[in-house]
């Protein structure tokens, strides 16, 4: 299944989209799901369950998290038993990155380090990755972010034996079909979606034409995923053992 691991709705500021436009472009673009996750917010859950009933399609609803060190997506195996962010990890900001980590964790979630190296961030992750403890994985491929960006974040994932997830970042219509992830397995509900990136069965995806390469020929092909088979696009991940 390909879903869209990062898309963002008007319940994130600066953003105008509701969850059901975003569901019915998904499907336009051959998408299987979308995953929420709005920047230090769950509060659209119920819109987001509502647009995918009423548009029968598999709508999910996790969470981006600002801490002093990068951005974070969280999903939690049922988001409506989670406190609001600020009841989580307090009311004082930036949170904590080892702290909301260790919460996330406690809460029966998984973390995704969400474009580690974007420098428009106001505290990118960046290579504090390599101290951290508890990721699931790293968002290795961001449409929204450049190319050299990601391939800093794939080498990142390499090293820490990590594997890598997909995502178009989503913040307009336009952004959507650009990139996902491949679950190995079906999805059909957060507890799936978290089951499987703590197995590490998933696989960044890009969609459409493949892009050219920033390094050299070689080194990329070493950490490009091969073909899946599925219109041109192309997958990286490892599955943990």
């Amino acid at each position: 299944m390909l879903i869209d691991l990062h898309v963002h709705s008007h319940h994130t500021r600066g953003v105008t989209l509701p969850p059901r436009d975003v569901v019915r472009r998904a499907k336009e673009v051959g998408l299987d799901g979308v995953a929420f996750t709005d920047l230090n917010t769950l509060d659209g859950l119920e819109e987001i369950r509502a647009a995918g009933r009423d548009e029968g399609f598999l709508a999910l609803c996790g969470v981006e998290i600002a801490t002093d060190r990068g951005h974070y997506l969280c999903f939690f195996p049922d988001p409506a038993a989670v406190p609001a962010p600020p009841q989580a990890f307090g009311a004082a900001t930036p949170w904590p990155v080892r702290e909301v980590l260790a919460k996330v964790r406690a809460l029966g979630g998984v973390v995704v380090a969400a474009h580690p190296y974007d420098r428009t961030v106001e505290r990118p992750s960046g290579d504090a990755l390599f101290s951290l403890d508890g990721l699931a994985a790293i968002e290795g491929l961001n449409a929204r972010v450049p190319g050299p960006t990601n391939d800093l974040a794939i080498e990142a994932a390499d090293h820490l034996n990590l594997p890598c997830t997909g995502a178009s970042g989503a913040r307009e219509l336009a952004d959507l079909g650009k990139a996902a992830t491949l679950f190995r397995d079906p999805v059909a509900s957060e507890a799936d979606l978290v089951a499987q990136l703590a197995a590490g069965t998933v696989f960044c995806v890009a969609i459409g034409v493949t892009p050219q390469p920033t390094e050299p020929a070689g080194r990329r092909e070493r950490r490009e995923g091969g073909d899946r088979g599925r219109g041109g696009r192309r997958g990286h991940g490892r599955e943990r053992k």
